[in-house]
């Protein structure tokens, strides 16, 4: 499995659906902050990466989300 599909499993698993619409809004799927912020922590675990406050502050879809995580995950040292 490629970390795309690994990652839009664990974001389904997350939002409890077995599809997204990367163009939905995270609150579309009943997330807040807090919630988003608890997920990638856990990530943050899982992958040895590190997001700051700043790269998360403005997210709004689930495609955001989806591409900041994966972005980070492919490009860490």
């Amino acid at each position: 499995m490629n970390r795309e599909t690994e990652l839009e499993n664990l974001i389904k698993e997350k939002l409890n659906v077995s599809s997204i619409d990367r163009d939905a809004t995270i609150a579309t799927y009943g997330l807040d902050s807090l919630d988003v912020v608890e997920f990638l922590l856990d990530l943050e675990d899982r992958y040895n990466v590190a997001f700051s406050a700043e790269e998360t502050k403005d997210l709004k879809t689930v495609g955001e989300l989806f591409d900041l995580i994966l972005n980070k995950i492919n490009n860490k040292a």
